[in-house]
């Protein structure tokens, strides 16, 4: 397992790219270790590249909340705390999904030989400039 396996999972069980996003990142900050201080600005624009809101970084973080993932306690003016629920996303990665899901499936086709051809294409040029 690597951290973008874990992403997969995450989506895949969770069915929401926002949710797994920011869970993702909570984890890989080790809130799941520690309590961590972190802004919804910061979540959604410095973690996340602005890929998502921080509109949609609150609702979020509330809804993942909700749903028992997370802890959080909110102090006046400052940073949102935060921990993560180690042994609820354990439990989720642990619920078996099907097969035939884009994370899970060990399927190739032609599009993926394709792409892994041309990425090693790539790969070997970058090589043969680097000399």
């Amino acid at each position: 397992m690597n951290a973008n396996m874990l992403f997969a999972k995450l989506v895949q069980h969770l069915t929401n790219y926002n949710d797994a996003a920011v869970l993702w990142t909570l984890l890989k900050e080790r809130a799941d270790c520690k309590e961590i201080g972190i802004s919804v600005n910061e979540l959604a624009s410095l973690q996340l590249c602005d890929s998502i809101t921080r509109n949609s970084a609150h609702r979020t973080i509330e809804k993942l909340q909700q749903m028992g993932f997370i802890t959080v306690r909110v102090q006046h003016k400052s940073k949102t705390l935060v921990t993560v629920n180690r042994e609820a996303v354990l439990d989720l990665l642990n619920q078996p999904l099907p097969e035939r899901l884009p994370a899970c499936s060990q399927k190739t086709f032609p599009f993926l030989d394709a792409w892994n051809a041309q990425l090693e294409a790539k790969a070997e040029s970058n090589d043969q400039s680097s000399d």
